[in-house]
């Protein structure tokens, strides 16, 4: 029986040195299932470095390989930077053509309202006048207090 807790102990340690000289593994990392589309801004296959690497450099390889490192995280942070400039142009481009050629469309439609009432169509003018009334107060108001 000494014996069998003997190995039990030696079996025990030999897992604990085994955890100890293990390298940390990070998780997998699995987007979100989704059908709307999406920028997945996570870096993968970005690991630590290990402390042992650390240990064997000299001070001045310390210094370049930080400077290195601070370098690519201000270029990452640029490429994030540009891109979200770029997507709030784009969006603001977007609404300033959409308001415009929304305000054609207004523009038109009371014209041809006006037309018809003048013409002796008053039914067909009230009808389309109610129409775009309500549509164009429905987009103001939106406007206005939804964003």
């Amino acid at each position: 029986m000494p014996d069998e807790s003997e190995d039990k102990k030696q079996a025990e340690l030999d897992l604990g040195t085994e955890a100890i000289k293990a390298e940390p593994v990070l998780p997998p990392v699995v987007p979100p299932t989704t059908k709307t589309p999406f920028q997945f801004n996570e870096q993968i296959n970005i690991q630590q470095i290990p402390s042992r690497a650390w240990e064997k450099l000299s001070t001045d390889q310390i210094v370049d390989l930080t400077k290195t490192i601070v370098n690519q995280i201000e270029k990452s942070d640029e490429r994030q930077f540009n891109w979200a400039v770029a997507q709030a142009n784009s969006s603001a481009t977007t609404q300033r053509i959409a308001m415009g050629i929304g305000g054609v469309i207004a523009i038109a439609g009371i014209g041809l309202t006006a037309y018809l009432a003048m013409n002796g169509h008053t039914v067909v003018a009230g009808m389309l006048g109610t129409f775009l009334v309500t549509i164009i107060s429905c987009a103001i108001g939106n406007r206005m207090f939804g964003g």
